[in-house]
């Protein structure tokens, strides 16, 4: 039976605050189960589900029926950042990017944290995709994005939300030796929820944050385990949906519909009330991650607009081609990185990135990195400002409105070169010192016929 229990706390006359020398109490929240068969709901409940649900299937489908590296990377990526702004991780997506690359000197300790969630919510979103969840699963998430807690067992103290202890908390989570138990009945709800995956996932969610079962980590492992709901039913598999860039601006809010889910009545129709609130604002919050999601395909569709131009007329096997894929993946790079992940010689990563510096999709960055070899793609670091608070950090100058990029193919230039006294084999309207005298016609060189011998064939 859900309920809060009061809990009487003696003076210690050590401790950091006033309120804790004095003593008091302080009130403990014990929740109820998930219910795994059907819930009676209002009709404006089943309508909002319904609307979000179809937003996030339209949009899970868009994503599947076009996959794009870019795409996937920019909503990723800025959820993890979002996620990792509400627990206080506060970077821009160029520091973060830069973390990746060993040679690189300066990375804050920050971005490799930030960096650590990227890669942890990539990873554990893809392995919860099975039939059914198990305590281990959990644990693995939340190693994956705090590799240095304890793994494989649930919190051993009493923990809170707020505050210096729990009689100055805003929220006390029920006792570590509820935690287990608390915790087999959310898995057998996410394993057999009635639900519709939207639903099950905003609830699972939310039972997992008022249990609070680890001692850190709790947010980001919630919010992940929201995204493995929704990849396991099918839902939204080739993407995240942004839910966390919509919660980091109403922290306040999100707090609110939290507190409103932790009713202190077992009375049915309160618990339907609390239950209904929270998933009307998170359902809401759900419909305008799924509106930032298609603004974001909109925006990636311009950069590969705008790019394509500039290099579709190299050769299909240039590394040029492989270098922009890896661009959209990893947008700040180093020589050496493209050298050890593109497999060619440092030759010639060093030409691939010169010609994307002189189209402009490349620029050397300033700042604390303007004296090192790094190069980044301005653009999609942009994109990716554009979901973090505050002015932009990364200035992108326009693009050149001609494209100054090789010719393969084509015509010659046949200009006699004086010094070599043989014919330029560079393309017409290559740069160089001879290139005004392109204009005239190349020399006509007769064809060469064939001296038959008699007897001969």
């Amino acid at each position: 039976m859900a309920h809060y229990e009061r809990v009487q706390v003696e003076p210690d006359f050590q401790g950091v605050t006033r309120k804790d020398r004095q003593g008091g109490s302080y009130l403990r929240y014990h929740p109820d189960a998930l219910p795994t068969g059907p819930v009676a709901q209002s009709p404006e409940l089943s309508e909002l589900i319904t609307d979000a649900s179809t937003r996030v299937a339209a949009l899970g489908e868009r994503l599947r029926a076009r996959p794009m590296p870019l795409l996937y990377a920019t909503l990723l990526r800025s959820e993890s950042i979002a996620s990792s702004w509400i627990e206080g991780l506060r970077e821009t997506p160029r520091n973060v990017m830069v973390a990746r690359l060993e040679e690189v000197e300066g990375t804050r300790g920050t971005a490799r944290g930030v960096l650590r969630n990227i890669e942890a919510m990539e990873e554990s979103v893809t392995a919860l995709i099975k039939p059914a969840w198990t305590h281990r699963d959990v644990h693995a998430v939340h190693h994956e994005l705090l590799p240095g807690a304890e793994h494989d067992c649930y919190r051993q103290g009493q923990e809170y939300i707020g505050g210096t202890s729990p009689l100055t908390a805003q929220y006390v989570a029920p006792p570590h030796t509820e935690v287990p138990g608390l915790m087999e009945e959310l898995l057998r709800y996410v394993n057999a929820a009635g639900d519709p995956p939207l639903v099950a996932a905003a609830l699972a969610h939310a039972q997992f944050e008022t249990i609070h079962p680890y001692e850190d980590g709790n947010g980001r492992t919630g919010r992940v385990l929201f995204h493995g709901v929704l990849a396991r039913a099918g839902l939204v598999d080739q993407g995240v949906l942004p839910l966390s860039l919509v919660l980091r601006d109403d922290v306040d809010g999100y707090v609110a519909a939290l507190t409103a889910f932790r009713p202190g009545s077992d009375d049915p129709t309160v618990k339907a009330a609390a239950r209904e609130a929270f998933l009307t604002y998170f359902l809401d919050a759900v419909i305008e991650a799924a509106g930032i999601a298609d603004a974001a395909i909109a925006d990636v569709d311009q950069i590969l607009t705008r790019w394509r131009p500039y290099v579709e007329r190299l050769r299909s096997d240039s590394s040029v081609h492989r270098l922009l894929d890896l661009l959209t993946q990893q947008p700040v790079v180093t020589p050496g990185y493209v050298q050890d992940r593109l497999s060619v010689t440092r030759a010639t990563a060093d030409r691939a990135l010169g010609e994307l510096e002189q189209v402009g999709i490349v620029q050397k960055p300033g700042g604390r990195l303007r004296r090192q070899s790094v190069y980044q793609a301005g653009e999609v670091l942009t994109l990716m400002d554009r979901y973090i608070p505050g002015p932009p950090s990364v200035f992108v100058p326009p693009l050149p409105p001609v494209v100054p990029v090789r010719h393969y193919g084509g015509p010659r230039c046949s200009h006699v070169l004086p010094r070599k006294g043989v014919a330029c084999g560079l393309p017409i309207g290559h740069p160089g010192p001879h290139r005004a005298l392109q204009r005239q016609a190349p020399p006509q060189v007769e064809p060469i016929q064939s001296i038959r011998h008699g007897g001969d064939e």
